[in-house]
């Protein structure tokens, strides 16, 4: 029942109603694997899946917006096309320029990209991509792991999946300190789940390069910081906050050749950064800044706290949010 109602909202979407009653209102995009199906990339969405999407909006002439062109919205007050979209991209992995990239040049289309420098630089893979990875290798099937918050996660794979305990885990990481985490994943857990911590970075979580990333931006993408090491910002101390914004930001200036002024918090739910933060990135130049809340950017928002869907494997949820629907649905739930 639910799906054949949500088919007929969809079909109605296409008219332009729901745009209509909700004018403004623009959702962006976030990705953050991609896979060809057959190249080992852990989970993400396939590129078939991703090419049917912009097909959908080609055919129907959406306007795929830069960055420029959402500034200019908000902060000048251009209209943007009611039929708009804006696509971003997390962490640079080497699909986000082997496979994504080249699906949305298909189409002429630009895709953001907010990279970890530390990733880019290869000094590190993403903390909770080694949660996962040393959970997947593990020789140990049952451990009491000492957190760096003080407290014990017991890990039990004979009861519980692998999945369930990474995002478990995860979750648990999250809200403690994470000033310390990569060397306490290199000395605590890898270490208690049997597991030998790699001397380079594993396949499956190898970066894009700095050349790759100038690539992008020859080819009108957008290149922009998401920190130095993927820590989440409030967990940090003041001064481990502008290493990760200010050092991120110049290392993007280096390799780039410009000053970007667009950032992507790590996580982005509302409490994984703070006042200090957004007056960090403030301080540093940034114009905008995203989160990970499901919402549309509209004017009028903090431009330090702007919204993102998570792109929907489902295709069905895809059209209500680029239609409209899930505005109106935020209009009448408000």
């Amino acid at each position: 029942m639910k799906e054949q109602v949500l088919k007929w909202a969809n079909i109605l979407g296409e008219t332009g109603l729901y745009r209509l009653l909700c004018p403004g209102s623009v959702p962006v995009f976030m990705l953050h694997r991609v896979t060809e199906g057959d190249d080992g990339v852990p989970g993400g969405l396939t590129a078939e899946q991703l090419r049917s999407y912009l097909h959908y909006l080609s055919e129907r002439r959406y306007k795929i917006l830069s960055m420029d062109e959402l500034w200019q919205s908000l902060d000048e007050g251009r209209e943007i096309p009611s039929r708009s979209v804006l696509f971003t991209i997390d962490d640079g992995f080497y699909d986000h320029h082997d496979v994504a990239a080249k699906v949305f040049d298909e189409f002429g289309f630009p895709l953001n990209f907010f990279v970890i420098t530390g990733l880019l630089d290869q000094q590190l893979w993403p903390w909770d991509d080694q949660v996962a990875f040393a959970l997947k290798h593990s020789q140990v099937r049952r451990a009491d792991i000492d957190l760096p918050s003080g407290a014990i996660f017991s890990v039990n794979l004979e009861a519980q999946s692998l999945g369930k305990t990474a995002r478990e885990l995860r979750e648990a990481l999250k809200a403690g300190p994470q000033g310390e985490l990569y060397q306490w994943l290199r000395d605590e857990f890898f270490g208690k789940l049997g597991v030998e911590f790699p001397s380079s970075i594993p396949p499956d979580y190898r970066p894009m390069s700095w050349a790759d990333a100038r690539s992008l931006r020859e080819r009108g993408h957008g290149v922009y910081p998401h920190t130095r090491s993927h820590r989440i910002l409030s967990t940090l101390s003041p001064t481990e906050k502008r290493e990760e914004i200010r050092g991120s930001l110049e290392r993007a200036g280096e390799e780039l050749g410009y000053a970007p002024q667009v950032f992507a918090y790590p996580t982005g739910r509302p409490a994984d950064y703070d006042d200090q933060d957004m007056e960090e990135l403030r301080q540093a130049g940034f114009s905008m800044a995203f989160n990970t809340v499901p919402a549309y950017v509209r004017r009028g928002l903090d431009p330090y706290q702007l919204p993102r869907f998570s792109l929907p494997e489902n295709t069905a949820d895809f059209l209500q949010i680029v239609n409209r629907f899930e505005a109106v649905k935020e209009k009448l739930r408000g």
